[in-house]
C-alpha cells in the first residue's frame, strides 16, 4: 500500500521557506546541538518533498532564514520525502 498521508499541514506549521538551486521550496530544517556537534553524530538537515529535489543535487545551495547550506546529499524514504543532508556555508 503507497503512503496517501497529505504533508501539507506539517509543513505549513513547521517548515520554511527558502530556495533550492534557485527554486522555491519549503524544508523543515533541523541542525544538531553542540552536544551532538561534539559527538559527531549529526550534521544539519532538511526534511523536502522529493519532487522539489533537483536532479543535480549534491553541491546545491539552500538558503533559508537558518542561514545558507550546500547540499552534500539526498536520501529518499519512499514515501514522498527526502532528507537533505548539508553544510553550512554562512
Amino acid at each position: 500500500m503507497a503512503f496517501a498521508e497529505d504533508l501539507t499541514p506539517f509543513f505549513a506549521d513547521f517548515g520554511d521557506d527558502g530556495t533550492l538551486a534557485g527554486q522555491p521550496v519549503r524544508v523543515i530544517f533541523d541542525e544538531p546541538s553542540e552536544l551532538q556537534i561534539e559527538q559527531r553524530l549529526r550534521v544539519p538537515q532538511a526534511q523536502i518533498r522529493s519532487s522539489q529535489v533537483p536532479s543535480a543535487y549534491q553541491g546545491a545551495s539552500l538558503v533559508i532564514p537558518q542561514g545558507t547550506f550546500q547540499v552534500r546529499d539526498a536520501e529518499a524514504d519512499g514515501t514522498g520525502l527526502s532528507l537533505l543532508l548539508l553544510t553550512r556555508v554562512s
